[in-house]
């Protein structure tokens, strides 16, 4: 079971994303788009946002969009939290440790402070993960190209080595 999941797997992201009938730049720009996105702190919103990103930037819209899956809620803190020490650091604020966040958000300190420490963490925090998902999605941007230009040359000059899945049997019932 594992070995067909495994199989299917590599099926899926080897051939279906690296042969897709698009160029390797505008897949890979679709990627890096996914990879940017799913850096920023719009959650909720992440899937349109990259949709309409690539639509501006002339990419493939839907290759990114599983990308941005890697942020969820068990994902939160690796992502978001280095995005806000980023963004402290940018400007110069004081990092908020998880008592002052617990703090802030059970309004201790009524509902207008809670807004306005809220928008100044966010703040950081999208400087902080604009600047992590610029850096991270050029990089996959050239990982993306260059693999997808190797494996289309190596498919071209060796067809007999290319392996498809099989396909699982059906049980016919009368």
């Amino acid at each position: 079971m594992v070995r067909t999941t495994t199989r299917k797997l590599k099926y899926l992201i080897i051939h279906r994303v690296l042969s897709l009938d698009d160029t390797p730049h505008r897949i890979a720009l679709g990627v890096a788009i996914g990879v940017f996105v799913t850096w920023t702190p719009t959650i909720g919103l992440q899937m349109v946002l990259t949709i309409a990103i690539a639509t501006l930037l002339k990419a493939n819209k839907f290759v990114g969009v599983p990308v941005v899956w890697l942020s969820n809620p068990f994902t939160l803190v690796p992502i978001y939290y280095p995005s806000h020490l980023l963004g402290c650091w940018i400007t110069g604020s004081q990092t908020k440790g998880a008592r002052e966040i617990l703090r802030i958000l059970r309004l201790e300190e009524g509902w207008y402070n809670m807004l306005i420490k809220t928008m100044d963490m966010y703040l950081t925090m999208l400087l902080g993960s604009i600047v992590i998902g610029l850096v991270l999605s050029v990089i996959t941007y050239y990982i993306t190209r260059f693999a997808i230009r190797k494996y289309r040359m190596f498919r071209k000059h060796h067809p007999h080595l290319i392996r498809r899945p099989r396909r699982e049997k059906q049980n016919s019932t009368p």
